[in-house]
């Protein structure tokens, strides 16, 4: 191994061990601050967290929160934040049951079209595909034109095996996503424009699945896939096809983790989707 002078390069240097997104130790204690900023930059990304009896984050808890109370305050905190931004920001509307709808969709105000000289022989423009662009050759129209992340990734009302947040799971845990009950091998769509960042092969938790980048400072997340449909790099559009549902990773049988985050930082899913979800039966 390379002689390593500064903690910070010898942290680089372990960044192809154990940094890499497929495995995590027990407690944040043994990451160095480092540490934590190769894994985030590497992909990682909490799935759930996990604490004992005493309140004490045991599993899970890469960037602090190190108690149970101090989980649910900073929750509760994050998620208030996102739906005032939602309102003030972005104009939604509070409905009576406490749910959020969007402004609806505007179609942007185009350049006028320039016709061609008609005593001029015309041809047309050449425009070569860009790189690292989808084609979408599978899209789901029913997602609008939307920069902030909105809908159920699968595109249907499905019901919901497991909400955000608090959940006694073989312990106490903090589920940082919502998952959606999804046979094997149903297809999942992009629920706003954006770019692919992150791509998981057989992560420990995740299984397979991606993030993508949205605007506003946004970002979904999705675990568990059978099988994804897009690479890092490529921009996809609302309701374009990123994936199948599988039973990959941290699962006992086939669904969708759907997660959004806020400036890297999860929030709840439900100001995030269609009104009207219920919890499965």
């Amino acid at each position: 191994m390379a002689f390593c002078s500064v903690g910070i390069f010898c942290a680089v240097a372990a960044r192809a061990g154990f940094l890499q997104p497929t495995a995590f130790p027990r407690t944040v204690d043994d990451l160095s601050f480092i540490d934590r900023i190769l894994l985030k930059s590497d992909g990682y990304e909490q799935f759930e967290s996990e604490y004992d009896s005493d309140g004490n984050c045991i599993s899970g808890c890469a960037y602090a929160m190190p108690k149970w109370e101090d989980e649910l305050a900073a929750a509760e905190r994050r998620n208030r934040m996102a739906r005032q931004e939602l309102i003030s920001e972005y104009g939604y509307t509070e409905n009576d049951d406490g749910t959020l709808t969007p402004p609806p969709v505007t179609t942007p105000n185009l350049p006028p079209v320039e016709f061609p000289d008609p005593g001029q022989p015309y041809t047309p423009p050449y425009n070569p595909p860009t790189a690292n662009d989808s084609n979408c050759a599978n899209r789901n129209s029913s997602f609008a034109n939307r920069d902030i992340p909105y809908g159920n990734p699968l595109g249907y009302m499905a019901c919901i095996t497991s909400k955000y947040g608090p959940r006694d799971l073989f312990g106490r845990k903090f589920h940082y996503g919502m998952d959606f009950h999804a046979a094997m091998n149903t297809p999942v769509y992009a629920p706003a424009n954006g770019t692919v960042k992150t791509v998981f092969n057989m992560n420990k938790t995740c299984g397979n699945g991606l993030i993508i980048e949205h605007g506003g400072g946004y970002a979904t997340m999705y675990c568990h896939f059978n099988s994804v449909a897009v690479s890092r790099g490529e921009r996809v559009s609302a309701g374009c096809m990123i994936g199948y549902t599988g039973n990959t990773g941290q699962s006992t049988g086939p669904h969708l983790h759907y997660a959004v985050l806020r400036g890297g930082e999860h929030i709840d899913p439900i100001d995030f989707i269609e009104p009207g979800h219920k919890m499965c039966k």
